[in-house]
């Protein structure tokens, strides 16, 4: 087993000290730094750990592409089980072990969910709580490898996509137990900053989403969101019509605050709730052209 860590540009330097930190704490056999950021205060923090990293220098890449990434991170393994963990990610003490059981019964891709405080480490993963991502991930570099990598195309989806792939394939994904501590907390949606911040990434987001349905890969959990946020401009479009309508935003609105668990953390959803479900035509013409439907 072995961890595998990338620091771009625009990292933070001290919550790259706390994720490598956090990997070297691991009972792994390795833990490797690919550092594309072109930064001369991350490549003098990992020069001074030289005797316990395996250090790889890279250039800078002129266009974001996540996929690619974890392509370049694919190619430095030389295990059959390794650990993605991104920099903004700490992963709890012996943590490591957790998600190498999880591979060593035979899951291809396994993930732990993200906690924004210590106090949220051991929460249980919540019904209906399902989102696989790669910034504290395990993966059999083998299966990977046999599907042909990451789809380059998804370039800021590649987590999604991979959970998708695999899935059809037949091979086994799921969730391990236990959460990584993300130190960034703009996923978390705690005010009106980040909720906004979350809301523009969403406008794009649709691309990749459509993207999978084009490519027979869509899983109808990850089209939920659509559906009940999307439920919010059908029932205006209705209600100027047949204004008695309108009467059905109070369930709409009570299911919102039940799932989110109180009033202010479903307003801190909604906002880019309705950013991703008007951002679906983008992601459907998006896709029509890639395909040259017209």
């Amino acid at each position: 087993m072995e961890i595998i860590i990338p620091v771009g540009p625009s990292d933070k330097l001290e919550w790259v000290k706390q994720s490598v930190s956090s990997a070297l704490s691991q009972k792994v056999n390795r833990v490797v730094i690919y550092d594309n950021s072109e930064r001369k205060d991350i490549e003098e923090y990992f020069l001074s750990l030289r005797s316990e990293i395996t250090y790889v220098k890279d250039k800078r890449m002129k266009k974001v592409n996540m996929a690619k990434l974890r392509n370049k991170m694919l190619e430095l393994t030389s295990e059959k089980h390794v650990i993605f963990l991104d920099s903004d990610v700490v992963l709890p003490s012996n943590f490591s072990k957790k998600i190498e059981e999880k591979l060593l019964e035979g899951v291809a891709f396994t993930w732990m969910h993200y906690a924004y405080s210590s106090e949220e480490i051991e929460k249980p993963i919540n019904k209906g709580e399902h989102n696989p991502n790669l910034g504290c991930a395990g993966i059999n570099t083998e299966y990977i490898k046999m599907i042909g990598g990451f789809d380059e195309k998804y370039e800021r989806d590649e987590d999604v996509w991979l959970y998708a792939k695999l899935k059809k394939l037949g091979y086994r994904v799921e969730p391990a137990n236990g959460r990584c501590l993300h130190l960034n907390k703009v996923h978390a949606r705690t005010d009106f900053k980040s909720s906004i911040k979350e809301a523009r990434r969403n406008l794009w987001r649709s691309k990749y989403d459509l993207m999978l349905l084009f490519d027979g890969l869509t899983d109808i959990t990850f089209l939920t969101g659509y559906t009940y946020y999307g439920s919010y401009y059908i029932l205006a479009i209705l209600s100027a019509f047949f204004p008695s309508i309108s009467v059905l935003y109070i369930p709409l609105i009570g299911y919102g605050v039940y799932y989110y668990g109180g009033f202010k953390k479903y307003l801190l959803n909604l906002i880019p709730g309705l950013a991703l479900a008007i951002s679906f035509p983008y992601g459907l013409f998006y896709n029509l052209k890639l395909r040259n439907i017209s």
